[in-house]
């Protein structure tokens, strides 16, 4: 309250101090004008923060970063699954693990199953998400 009321005195003041420095003329008038506008705003300001609308803030806003987390998860799986069957003729299960920090989406690791494969393969998915820029990598055999 009185960061308001300082603010409102302050705004008065240099409205006067300002309407008196300011010579007569055309330029005298839209100047004062707009100070005793500004004044007007300052003084009404209390009434605009009846209506501020805020959005809740518990648990990072109104934003669902664990949702958004886990549907480009399901997506960028998926598409890795297509990638290795088409790039390797591996049939997997992937999952790529998202996260969001530091304000933006970010891949943490992935880790992905394969079934019944000869020697080598697991190496060659393992470099192959090297060269895709994967961190974090996992790659296991599940056997029947």
């Amino acid at each position: 309250m009185t960061a308001y009321i300082a603010t409102a005195a302050g705004a008065v003041f240099l409205t006067v101090i300002v309407g008196m420095i300011i010579p007569e003329g055309k330029l005298n008038k839209s100047i004062n004008f707009v100070l005793r506008i500004a004044c007007i705003l300052i003084l009404i300001s209390p009434v605009f923060n009846i209506f501020k609308i805020e959005l809740p803030e518990a648990d990072g806003g109104i934003v669902d970063y664990e949702y958004i987390c886990d549907v480009f998860s399901e997506s960028q799986s998926s598409q890795l699954e297509k990638m290795i069957a088409e790039e390797l003729g591996v049939q997997c299960s992937c999952e790529v693990e998202i996260i969001y920090e530091d304000g933006s989406f970010k891949e943490n690791g992935v880790t992905v199953l394969t079934y019944n494969v000869e020697s080598g393969v697991i190496e060659n998915i393992q470099s192959y998400l090297k060269e895709l820029g994967y961190i974090n990598i996992n790659v296991n055999e599940k056997t029947a």
